[in-house]
């Protein structure tokens, strides 16, 4: 008996193929230089964009994760790569002359480093690839409007939340105006206004972020990983409001510190913790409610044998 050899294609990187690469990756390098700039100043001056040097690496883990099925794929390049890489160019050159916001900018540079992997090493790779290069997607800050339009109804659905939460507390007089709660309790009154910041945006993005990643290190079906993924949102939004309104509590019941400062820093973290262990419990729930059937070997052999002592 002889068995049928299949050969194996393997990600071959010789010397011409180092050398286009280099270029082409001190090039991409070169012409980019500013937009990594500006990206790290936003990763290291912002708060709401913290997670970003996190990113690149989950993203590299993602890579490798998969690194054997990826040295199998066939390394032909393909011209489609040069047309990404000429139109993300064309793109970053647009956003230098006219007045556009800057999230075009970092979006040509990614579209740009497509087209370098689709150039050296063809279209098959991007089964592997794809995700992680969307991944990246979440360390580019979104432009400041949008931002702030979507934070601006994430402070006052926290705020109605957080209100209809203290008015089941006792002896407590609370109105909601705006993103803004005024309350009365002991003979004392006061305001707590629902920041940006505790808005839920910055936890739901790093939710999200982190949720990708979990959902394609773990083998599981294509469904899971969707639900999981739509999932993320509604639990970190969930667990902001458990933030907002725990915030709201300390500060009339206990103290006024606590909503403020190192307090309520670690209160976030906290309420993260709980967003990440609610995401990570759905995770089981999933893998062992929905179990794939799988069909024992040798089963419908065995069937047909009984059949046939029966007859």
């Amino acid at each position: 008996m002889t068995s049928a050899h299949t050969p194996t294609l393997t990600l071959e990187f010789d010397g011409r193929a180092q050398v286009r690469a280099s270029l082409l990756a001190a090039a991409f390098a070169g012409v980019f230089y500013s937009v990594f700039e500006a990206l790290w100043y936003e990763w290291t001056h912002s708060a709401d964009w913290s997670h970003g040097p996190i990113i690149p690496i989950f993203s590299a883990y993602l890579l490798f994760v998969n690194w054997d099925k990826i040295r199998r794929c066939p390394a032909s390049g393909h011209l489609l790569g040069l047309v990404l890489m000429i139109a993300s160019l064309a793109l970053y050159q647009v956003s230098l002359w006219a007045i556009l916001f800057g999230y075009i900018r970092p979006t040509a540079m990614l579209l740009c480093l497509l087209g370098i992997v689709v150039y050296l090493r063809g279209v098959a790779i991007l089964r592997y690839a794809l995700v992680p290069w969307l991944y990246l997607f979440f360390a580019v800050p979104l432009p400041k409007e949008i931002y702030f339009r979507l934070t601006d109804p994430l402070r006052r659905i926290a705020a109605t939340v957080a209100t209809a939460v203290l008015k089941l507390m006792p002896d407590l007089q609370i109105e909601r105006i705006g993103s803004t709660i005024e309350y009365y309790h002991s003979g004392r009154s006061g305001q707590l206004g629902v920041a940006d910041a505790c808005s839920g945006m910055r936890s739901t993005i790093t939710l999200c972020a982190l949720g990708v990643a979990v959902a394609f290190l773990s083998q599981r079906p294509m469904w899971q990983r969707v639900v999981m993924i739509v999932a993320c949102v509604p639990i970190a939004v969930f667990s902001n409001f458990i933030r907002v309104s725990t915030t709201c509590l300390l500060h009339i019941y206990a103290d006024p510190k606590y909503s403020e400062g190192t307090y309520h820093t670690a209160l976030g973290l906290f309420t993260l913790m709980i967003a990440f262990l609610l995401f990570n419990l759905l995770g089981w729930i999933l893998s062992n409610l929905f179990v794939e059937a799988k069909d024992e070997p040798g089963a419908g052999d065995a069937d047909l044998q009984t059949g046939g002592a029966r007859s």
